[in-house]
């Protein structure tokens, strides 16, 4: 009875060992093809996301750091990150404000709720929106580490991977800004031979501070500047970016006419290729020593 009794608890071990190892199995290989392709093959991923009349953007290093830099008018962006990360996966390593503007902040203050925080990055600028007032009310209450963003700063992702603060030039905390497009952090990604330029919604007047700044702006990739609108994406600008790529976040007969045809027309005297949200819905890159491939 003694080795009927072991023989019976061996195989009850060895079937539960054997269900886990088919469970984690399976887990592991529902992870996103595009969290696959970045850990597996030393890339980045850059996912633009479509959530409307907004912006936000992904970002996947090889080690599988996250960023998350705005958030969207709404909640569409949590769905949107449940198709980009494993289902067991709820932190993100660092997510930014660009500036305070409902069709970036409020997607994010979602995300704050649902997923561990580890980072925010902001310009901790003065604003009176309630979303805003709940954001900062958010990130106290969860002790989340909060930097405010200056030109200099590096957000190492990975060994290949950073994003580099290039605006605003000095602190804006505490500041007020009746317009708040003039705050909005303007950002570069590298990842080994790949630059991608991400603006938020920095208008001419935020282009020509760069511009005369000195600072190099050519990019592979640009994200246009608040969302097509003619008040961004001048020429000179563009023409100092000189982008092969514009992708343009979007909604689809959006009430602003985003984006304009001037701008479309400025883009295609560069020369540059244009995706669009609301037509292409989320673009997608995968970036590293060769530059970034787009996703079809």
């Amino acid at each position: 009875m003694f080795w009927k009794n072991r023989k019976i608890i061996f195989y009850i071990f060895l079937f539960l060992f054997l269900a886990a190892v088919l469970i984690w199995s399976f887990i592991f290989s529902q992870r996103p093809a595009s969290v696959l392709n970045s850990l597996e093959n030393g890339k980045t991923k850059v996912v633009f996301f479509d959530v409307g009349q907004g912006s936000s953007v992904f970002i996947v290093a090889p080690n599988g750091n996250q960023a998350l830099i705005d958030g969207g008018p709404g909640s569409q962006v949590l769905g949107k990150l449940g198709g980009q990360m494993p289902f067991f996966d709820r932190e993100i390593d660092v997510v930014i404000l660009t500036h305070p503007d409902a069709d970036h902040l409020n997607g994010l203050i979602e995300v704050l709720k649902n997923y561990q925080v580890n980072e925010v990055i902001d310009t901790c600028i003065e604003d009176s929106g309630n979303g805003y007032a709940e954001w900062k009310k958010l990130i106290e209450e969860k002790r989340i580490r909060h930097l405010c963003a200056k030109a200099g700063q590096k957000i190492k992702l990975a060994d290949n991977a950073e994003l580099d603060v290039l605006f605003p030039f000095v602190s804006l905390e505490g500041m007020k800004f009746s317009n708040t497009n003039d705050s909005s952090i303007v950002m570069e990604f590298v990842s080994d031979d790949s630059e991608i330029l991400l603006t938020g919604d920095a208008e001419a007047k935020t282009e020509h501070q760069l511009l005369n700044s000195g600072v190099g702006l050519e990019s592979q990739i640009l994200q246009v500047g608040h969302h097509g609108s003619k008040s961004s994406s001048s020429q000179e600008f563009l023409e100092a970016v000189s982008p092969e790529t514009a992708v343009i976040q979007v909604g689809a007969n959006n009430r602003y006419s985003h984006p304009t045809a001037e701008v479309l027309e400025r883009l295609k005297r560069i020369g540059a290729g244009i995706f669009r949200t609301d037509q292409n819905g989320d673009v997608e890159f995968l970036c590293g020593i060769s530059g970034c491939v787009i996703i079809e």
